[in-house]
């Protein structure tokens, strides 16, 4: 399955829809479980306050992207961008688990909440990010 993003503009009620290989379990073989996934959930956390903060400046990262989710990116770019910059300064962020793969955060801004949805490929790059407001 492609990598997509998806903004509020064009949905506001979406499913996650990460790339097969994040939804499989990239645990095996570890021996201490709950160690490797908080670290996964560190490294998807520092990810998405990047990604935020290079979205909100209409800077975004793709070389942090796989391909096609880069591309998607662009596509949605000019429609992202005010909606993104209206949100405010963010206020905190609240790790709320795992949905279909990804890593579930609930991002609070000077105008609102959001849900965020990121999942990192094995080379740790963003293969599957999502946003919608918070209701």
């Amino acid at each position: 399955m492609k990598p997509i993003l998806f903004a509020p503009v064009l949905a506001m009620s979406l499913a996650v829809m990460p790339v097969a290989a994040v939804a499989q379990d990239a645990h095996a073989g570890h021996g201490d479980h709950a160690a490797h996934a908080q670290a996964q959930v560190s490294a998807e956390e520092a990810m998405l306050r990047t990604t935020i903060a290079a979205l909100q400046a209409g800077t975004p990262n793709y070389d942090d992207m796989v391909p096609a989710l880069a591309d998607a990116v662009r596509d949605q770019e000019a429609a992202m961008a005010p909606m993104l910059a209206g949100l405010g300064g963010m206020q905190g962020m609240e790790h709320q688990g795992v949905v279909q793969g990804a890593q579930h955060y609930r991002v609070t801004f000077e105008n609102g909440p959001t849900n965020w949805f990121i999942a990192l490929d094995e080379a740790g790059k963003i293969a599957s990010l999502f946003f919608q407001p918070a209701v």
